[in-house]
């Protein structure tokens, strides 16, 4: 199901913004502002909440803080899941199902071709949980990279976002590729009801990292 163009949302969304004194298309940086020098992006709750998609902040690679709109969700075809795309300025694409990011696209320096998992796994429901995933990613075109996975909860906080507030668990998983003597180590911030609303995952070993928080949450 495709929602509406990007380009409409940015229409809609500077004139929403219009009493701002900043225009919306720069608060919403291009990726490569955001990764060469560009401040962190941060919006009132008034602001967000005039606009009528949802919305996250990311962070790539520790860089600054970036305001980005859902511009398409749509149905996976190997899990059937809904795959939420959201879309930067410059046409960079991130992909998260479920709240775990599956995809990159345009990002500069290096992007994940995907991640398969099983869709029967719960990864956020059994503490010590183990499975695993087959990365692909780029650059130099690394694929069926098998990683051996554990996935257990650490503690319990309530987190205070622009517009929400909730209990949430802190999940900490472990990605080990036994082929590259490497492991990764992600975070999510799950609530009651199993929605990711806060992540910090790398998706490529040394190259790729990024930070999402859920401002106005996706509702269906």
């Amino acid at each position: 199901m495709i929602m509406i163009s990007f380009r409409s949302i940015l229409l809609v969304v500077c004139v929403l913004l219009s009493g701002c004194t900043q225009k919306f298309s720069d608060t919403n940086a291009t990726i490569k502002e955001a990764l060469f020098g560009f401040e962190d992006t941060r919006l009132s709750a008034a602001n967000i909440e005039a606009i009528p998609y949802a919305s996250s902040y990311f962070k790539i690679n520790d860089g600054p803080q970036i305001f980005m709109v859902l511009a398409f969700v749509e149905n996976s075809p190997t899990t059937g899941k809904e795959q939420l795309k959201w879309l930067s300025n410059d046409k960079a694409m991130i992909v998260t199902e479920n709240g775990r990011i599956i995809k990159t696209v345009n990002l500069p320096g290096a992007n994940l071709e995907g991640i398969t998992t099983n869709p029967k796994q719960k990864h956020f429901h059994t503490s010590n949980y183990s499975w695993s995933a087959i990365y692909d990613w780029q650059p130099n075109y690394r694929f069926n990279i098998k990683s051996n996975n554990n996935t257990q909860p650490i503690r319990e906080l309530t987190h205070n976002s622009l517009l929400w507030s909730e209990m949430l668990t802190i999940w900490e998983e472990k990605v080990t590729f036994n082929s590259l003597s490497t492991t990764m180590t992600n975070h999510f911030w799950v609530n009651s009801e199993g929605s990711i609303l806060k992540s910090s995952q790398w998706l490529i070993p040394g190259k790729l990292y990024i930070e999402q928080e859920v401002l106005k949450p996706y509702k269906g």
